[in-house]
């Protein structure tokens, strides 16, 4: 209750000095009410119901006024109100008691009064700040006119002191006695005043150092705060970076090591052979013996240069490139394979049951997936079952942001308690009639996991075995670049499956030999069927670079290019001499081939094409 009589006025908007004042004004006024009541209870006990006892009940309630002004929100008027007040009643109060039993006054009653007069003098230096001075002077001006002229009131209403026949001598000299007293007592306040709010000038000038060194503390913080945040942040992108970093580091040397096994195991064969052609032309034989047996050296050799050729075909492109995801069409890749295996699915009678319903395609590294299919269903085919025809049932599916391809064949099977834990072992067999290395499942468990995947079996012997190949699903890829020099730049589209070369500068013959290399290179690992080439930077001489392409295009065809599309621009060049260029460029390539005025428009061309299922 005392908490929410002193809140009275108060207002949040406001200063909390001004605030301060006016919870100190509802405070003085509810004590000076309070008292004024206890006043008047005693007065009333010793005096009855006499006028200055009415006046006393009436002052107490008087006292509430200032908080109700306060509530007005004037605040100003309260305080001033509240400094007079006190002073007022006392006068009003001490003429009336000279009224209330003529005959029967004391002199005693010229002085008690005069004590309050005294004490209201501090009350304006209580209420208000010195720099309040209008409002200071008008309160103490009253309270000392009150005081100074309480003698002259009196007389005015005709109950001065020797008015009513007090004959004391030295009755007035009492007024110079209070007014020095209340000097005294408001002069003392004023120091003290003063004193007060000096220091609380200083208080509040720390309080605001205080506070800008805080907020200078809290700043200081937020910084640290954010360069810790940001730290943390690099900490977490470098870790990640690390993480990757090793990943690759995992990868690449799980890369080595498949080239490594792949080395090995493609070079075996005709080394191999070269070592017992050697063997056979130690001994003595006819020209006939030794020119059959040198006709299997020079095949062997050539062979063996082949295979060479074609592994450091890979390591260039690999270095190039990097892995490169593109959209792979499973149906295509069996298809492939099966023709690689033709002559043992024929000798062998090997039926197949295919559903790619629900994953036709895969978007992934297109080397690693052929290799992985191949090894399976090579290895269905070896291990099956003499006792019925072989049949391969190869599904997918996708479950959980996941591929799965699974190769199920009825072929010997396997007992996986005894050799589930070496099955991917390196150059681990566990059927001894037919020829082999003990290679391939190695090779499909590392390329597997390259791909961040797993690959599971399920085997049963004399009933056949399931191979199950996880793959994550990957978002399409963006736009990779294969190769970003000063003369040319190769882009791979995986969306579109498409290629394309922009031309930076006119080139030389050898040059765009040394471009069609790469790109036949790349094609041989990553076939594609759609080629864009930009030459709108370039003049050439079109006449000696189509020796070029008469030169490679058999090959771009055999691995797969189903068409081309050149963007040349008709206002670069005469109409005479665009349609020499595409003379030209429609001799060699016997394939889809149209001639663009921009890039947009080519990859408009290519997608509508592959929209169409051309």
């Amino acid at each position: 209750m005392w908490y929410e009589l002193s809140q009275i006025g108060v207002n949040l908007d406001a200063g909390w000095q001004q605030n301060r004042h006016t919870i100190l004004c509802n405070r003085v006024s509810a004590i000076l009410a309070l008292f004024t009541l206890i006043v008047f209870l005693g007065a009333f006990v010793f005096f009855g119901w006499i006028i200055p006892v009415r006046i006393a009940l009436i002052s107490s309630f008087t006292f509430l006024i200032p908080i109700a002004f306060n509530k007005l929100g004037w605040t100003n008027a309260s305080r001033l109100l509240l400094s007079i007040l006190l002073s007022l009643v006392c006068v009003i109060d001490s003429i009336a008691d000279k009224f209330d039993v003529p005959g029967q006054l004391e002199e005693l009653q010229y002085f008690e009064f005069r004590l309050f007069l005294m004490a209201a003098g501090i009350f304006p230096l209580i209420l208000f700040y010195l720099k309040e001075r209008t409002y200071l002077i008008i309160a103490l001006l009253f309270n000392l006119c009150c005081l100074g002229f309480y003698d002259q009131l009196h007389e005015l209403f005709g109950v001065g002191f020797y008015q009513l026949g007090f004959t004391s001598p030295n009755y007035y000299f009492l007024n110079y006695i209070v007014i020095a007293t209340f000097f005294m007592l408001a002069g003392s306040t004023f120091f003290l005043k003063k004193s007060f709010e000096e220091y609380e000038g200083k208080n509040e000038v720390l309080i605001r150092s205080f506070q800008e060194a805080n907020e200078t503390i809290r700043q200081q913080r937020e910084m640290l705060a954010k360069e810790n945040f940001q730290l943390n942040h690099e900490l977490v992108n470098k870790n990640n970076q690390l993480e990757q970093t090793n990943q690759e580091l995992i990868r690449h040397n799980n890369d080595l090591m498949q080239f490594s096994y792949s080395v090995s195991h493609n070079l075996r064969a005709p080394v191999a052979s070269l070592m017992g052609l050697l063997r056979i032309l130690e001994r003595p034989s006819s020209p006939e013996e030794f020119k059959y047996t040198f006709g299997h050296i020079n095949r062997s050799v050539n062979a063996l240069d082949q295979i060479i050729k074609d592994l450091g075909s890979i390591i260039d492109i690999r270095s190039a490139v990097g892995e490169i995801k593109q959209k792979i069409v499973l149906e295509e890749e069996i298809n492939n394979i099966r023709s690689l295996l033709e002559k043992q699915i024929r000798d062998f009678q090997v039926s197949f049951s295919i559903d790619f319903s629900e994953a036709a395609e895969i978007l992934s590294i297109r080397p690693m997936i052929s290799s992985i299919l191949y090894n399976l269903i090579s290895n269905a085919i070896k291990y099956r079952s003499p006792d019925r025809t072989p049949h391969i049932v190869i599904t997918s599916a996708v479950e959980r942001g996941f591929v799965k391809i699974s190769v199920r064949d009825n072929g010997l099977g396997m007992d996986l308690n005894r050799f589930k834990d070496k099955l991917f072992g390196l150059y681990k067999r566990f059927h001894t009639h037919t020829e082999g290395k003990g290679l391939g499942l190695f090779l499909v468990k590392l390329q597997t996991e390259a791909l961040e995947g797993n690959v599971e079996v399920q085997s049963q012997p004399g009933l056949g075995t399931t191979f199950t190949v996880t793959l994550k699903m990957p978002e399409l890829a963006q736009d990779q670049y294969l190769l970003d020099n000063q003369m040319l730049k190769v882009i791979y589209k995986p969306r579109l499956d498409t290629m394309v070369a922009q031309w930076k500068r006119s080139i030389t013959k050898e040059e765009f030999r040394e471009m069609y290399r790469f790109i036949a290179g790349f094609m041989k690992d990553y076939r594609l069927i759609n080629w864009v080439i930009d030459i709108t930077k370039v003049t050439n001489d079109e006449q000696e670079l189509n020796e070029v392409r008469k030169e490679f295009y058999p090959q771009l065809k055999q691995l797969g290019l189903k068409r081309m599309a050149l963007i040349k621009p008709r206002n670069s060049v005469t109409q005479e001499e665009f349609e020499r260029i595409q003379n030209l460029l429609t001799s060699v390539y016997e394939l889809e081939f149209v001639f663009l005025e921009t890039m947009e428009e080519a990859m408009q061309w290519v997608e509508d094409q592959t929209v169409d299922g051309q």
